[in-house]
C-alpha cells in the first residue's frame, strides 16, 4: 500500500488517507458510509481487503532509483531511468 493509493474494503474503492509499518487510515464520508456496507461496521469486523498492486510496484521502482537512504530521488536520475 502507498499514501494516496487506493484499495478496496469489502468492495468498496477508497483511496489511503495514510500508511505506515502494519496500519494503514481511509477518509470515509458520511454518504460513503450510509450507502454502502461499512456504516454498519464495527471495531474488529472481519473485511475483505483488495490492494493497488501497481502502487506496490511503483513506490519499489522510485526506491531502487532513489538509491540507499538520504540518497534522494532527483530529475537527472528519473531521465536516466527512462522518466
Amino acid at each position: 500500500m502507498v499514501p494516496m493509493g487506493s484499495l478496496a474494503l469489502d468492495g468498496v474503492s477508497l483511496t489511503l488517507a495514510d500508511v505506515q509499518a502494519g496500519a494503514f487510515r481511509v477518509a470515509l464520508i458520511p454518504t460513503t458510509l450510509a450507502r454502502t456496507t461499512l456504516g454498519g461496521l464495527a471495531v474488529g469486523d472481519r473485511v475483505n481487503v483488495e490492494t493497488d498492486i501497481l502502487g506496490k510496484y511503483v513506490r519499489r521502482c522510485l526506491q531502487h532509483l532513489a538509491g540507499p537512504p538520504g540518497g534522494g530521488l532527483t530529475v537527472r536520475k528519473l531521465k536516466e531511468a527512462g522518466f
